[in-house]
């Protein structure tokens, strides 16, 4: 809060001002609170000249100072005025402000305090001591100060949201509300930047209270506001994660297509929510629902809803989605599926060219994120080899390519497995550069880096030998962009996960040495590279494809420092290294003995090293269990053929089955070739409870910390039904929310452990 003010004239100097310097004061304080900061300057040097202490001018001075974000040199000049004005308050409450701006809240806060006290009525002053006090961490002193500073002034807009802030931080979404709104009818709306973070604040704190379509309209608003600030664009990507209805109206629509066009956001936290956007259409709405309902009839209703379709296609946000993430919808998927069949029945030889060269580029790259796991019939397959054929005569006929029909082609197989490889690439046109760095350039350099791994070992476990011929065969997961974060120290991200931990229990390490153990393509090491600063990390995976894959993401966004390493769990024993922090996010659960793994791992750790852990809960895969039933009944081969049946399969026993309805769920990993396999068709598979993950720690020298649920809601019930902080590290006590709530963990819990230590009784 800075104070811009004319002080020339006051009767507070030591000594009467000269009247010949009157008037250069006056136009230095006018300019100040005008903004003209040079000329306020020139102005108050210009008194300093002939006196040098004269305290006007030095005030000046130091609010120039602050105003140029000078803080260091701010405090200098309002040291000198304090020798005579030591009991002016508005000098206390810039003093204060130097102190802040310079990171000494405690410093600040005493300025503010005494300014208050000198000047009782001085609203700004109880407001910022309240901001100092919070900083601090005394909440109960900051409430006070913000209730004394807003009963003088109701309109200040950061008392307001600092008395929000501290709602929140007990839990109190819902009254937190108003003042959040308040602060924003306080602030004009020509400040855009400083309405940035009251919006996204009220849009969380909505959120947290339940009202989703309103939180998620306030946090739009914040992107809108600062869609130059990575936090907002990220922090509303995080909350559409999985939603099935967002808001109504073009500005939302307009905020959510500028979302996948950023490189920080990684585009299937978008699929699900956009997927609603689309459907807010009533037309649209219709034919998807007819589509799902219908699956056998879809040609003929493509056909009958024509106009529908096309209007469809040419939509912006339906364009960005279908070339950024897979589409996780039903009816989406079968008329993607149609329309890529008439486009390749066009492209046959002898009829026209498919019309719109955009479109095939962006469904090609749909096929490609999704793996071409759409069904095809026997004319696809002959118009296929056909195209395909054509290729080869393209090549020899030098220019004679037709970049449509490439397009086409892609939208069936990768481009690097068909002649269309051979062309002269370098000549396709713009709309085709990303299919051609897609499927040709990036999949040669995942092959050189997979070559240039050393195994630690040759794989000699048998269940681990078929574990690494499915992901060398289907890499999991294949993933376009990576939300990015700010990473904190390590202390800092276990108190995120684990708030119940006293802090004598959270890690002092500075820079910590971190494994991950089972890194498949990369996205766990990115997140943990994105949340975990100054971090030295080991990523290990069975499969050469997937470190490969990895390699090449994390050098994309020019993360250069992690090692990547080729080997088995089972084999790390003799790694001859020590670990602060080891995640294993979905892998244990994958090995024949999972306590096997989990003792290995448990051994790599440091004294006071933590374990994060992804596994499998029995209770919320009931669906998997049903979708894996389906498969072995009908002995179906993990092959692409073999998975594209086991879908079809799903889908024709969804209606009468809702355990296999629920694999058609958006958050379902149905919707990719590799993750559909990994989803009913992996090679091994183990579920638990909390309680057997209890004991598995205990038998393994560990002892559970506690759950991080995905959602911050349901760390909040869980603890309104156990106000005790301890049941917190109960794995029985998460078994019975987990029971009552099932939809809780998605399916995988997210669970910390350490060595146990002395004096403790183990998991209860």
């Amino acid at each position: 809060m800075r104070q811009r003010r004319n002080r020339a004239g006051d009767g507070t100097s030591s000594g009467a001002v000269p009247s010949a310097a009157l008037p250069a004061l006056r136009r230095a304080a006018e300019a100040l609170n005008a903004g003209r900061l040079d000329e306020a300057e020139h102005q108050a040097r210009s008194v300093l000249a002939a006196r040098p202490h004269e305290p006007a001018a030095l005030d000046v001075l130091g609010c120039v100072a602050l105003n140029r974000g000078r803080p260091g040199e701010a405090l200098a000049h309002f040291e000198r005025v304090r020798a005579t004005r030591s009991k002016d308050p508005l000098l206390q409450f810039n003093l204060g402000e130097a102190h802040r701006q310079t990171g000494a809240p405690a410093s600040a806060l005493r300025h503010f305090r005494k300014a208050a006290e000198l000047r009782p009525d001085f609203a700004e002053a109880h407001g910022q001591a309240g901001e100092m006090l919070r900083a601090l961490g005394r909440f109960t002193e900051a409430a006070k100060a913000y209730q004394s500073a807003l009963m003088l002034k109701p309109e200040l807009a950061h008392c307001l949201a600092g008395f929000a802030l501290l709602l929140v931080r007990e839990g109190e979404f819902g009254q937190a509300v108003p003042f959040f709104e308040a602060a924003l009818r306080a602030t004009p709306v020509t400040m855009t930047p400083a309405r940035a973070p009251l919006w996204a604040n009220l849009g969380s704190a909505r959120l947290r209270a339940g009202e989703t379509l309103a939180g998620l309209s306030a946090l739009a608003e914040a992107v809108a506001c600062a869609p130059d600030q990575p936090g907002f664009p990220r922090l509303l990507a995080r909350e559409l994660l999985h939603l099935g209805a967002v808001p109504a109206g073009p500005r939302f629509r307009a905020v959510l297509i500028a979302l996948f066009g950023r490189a920080d956001v990684d585009p299937r936290l978008l699929a699900t929510a956009a997927v609603a956007a689309l459907r807010q259409d009533a037309a649209v709405d219709g034919l998807l629902a007819r589509l799902a309902a219908d699956p056998p009839r879809a040609r003929e209703t493509v056909a009958e809803a024509d106009a529908v379709v096309r209007a469809l296609l040419d939509d912006a946000l339906f364009r960005a989605l279908l070339a950024a993430a897979p589409i996780p919808d039903l009816g989406l998927e079968l008329l993607l599926t149609e329309v890529r069949r008439s486009l390749l029945l066009a492209a046959r030889e002898g009829a026209p060219p498919a019309p719109d060269l955009t479109l095939a580029c962006a469904l090609a790259r749909q096929c490609f994120l999704n793996e071409y796991l759409y069904c095809t019939d026997e004319q696809e397959e002959v118009a296929l080899a056909a195209l395909c054929a054509g290729f080869g005569r393209a090549e020899a006929d030098a220019g004679a390519a037709d970049w449509r029909r490439v397009a086409i082609a892609a939208c069936y197989l990768p481009l690097h497995r068909t002649a269309a490889a051979r062309l002269d690439l370098a000549k396709a046109p713009p709309a085709l550069r990303a299919l051609v760095r897609e499927q040709v350039e990036e999949p040669a350099q995942e092959r050189a880096l997979a070559d240039s791994l050393v195994p630690l070992r040759p794989v000699r476990d048998a269940v681990s030998l078929l574990v690494q011929a499915q992901y060398e065969e289907n890499p999991y997961p294949r993933w376009s962009r990576a939300l990015l974060g700010t990473p904190r120290p390590l202390r800092e991200r276990v108190h995120l996960a684990l708030p119940h931990l006293g802090a004598d229990e959270m890690p002092a390490v500075e820079r910590p040495r971190v494994l991950v153990a089972g890194c498949g393509t990369g996205i766990q090491t990115m997140r943990l590279v994105q949340s975990v600063a100054d971090a030295s990390v080991l990523a290990v995976d069975l499969s050469r494809s997937s470190l490969a894959y990895g390699m090449r993401k994390l050098a994309e966004y020019g993360i250069g420092s992690v090692r990547h390493l080729q080997a088995d769990i089972l084999d790390l024993a003799n790694l001859g290294e020590r670990f602060d922090l080891i995640e294993s996010f979905g892998v244990l659960h994958h090995m024949h003995e999972p306590r096997e793994g989990l003792r290995v791992l448990s051994g790599l750790l440091a004294p006071g090293g933590l374990l994060f852990l992804g596994l499998y809960s029995e209770i919320a895969r009931a669906s998997v269990v049903a979708g894996r039933a389906v498969v072995a009944e009908r002995a179906l081969a993990p092959t692409p053929a073999g998975v594209r049946a086991g879908r079809r399969a799903v889908m024709a026993g969804a209606v009468a089955q809702p355990d296999l309805g629920m694999l058609l769920s958006p958050a379902s990993d149905f919707w990719t070739l590799s993750e559909c396999r990994d989803l009913i068709f992996h090679v091994e598979e183990h579920r638990f409870t909390l309680p057997g993950i209890g004991a598995m720690l205990e038998a393994c020298g560990l002892e559970f910390l506690g759950l991080e649920p995905e959602r911050p809601s349901d760390r909040t019930r869980f603890a309104a039904e156990h106000p005790d902080p301890a049941a917190a590290r109960s794995p029985a006590a998460w078994h019975g929310f987990e029971t009552r709530h099932p939809d809780t963990f998605g399916g995988t819990y997210r669970i910390w452990a350490r060595q146990a230590r002395q004096g403790r009784t183990g998991s209860r």
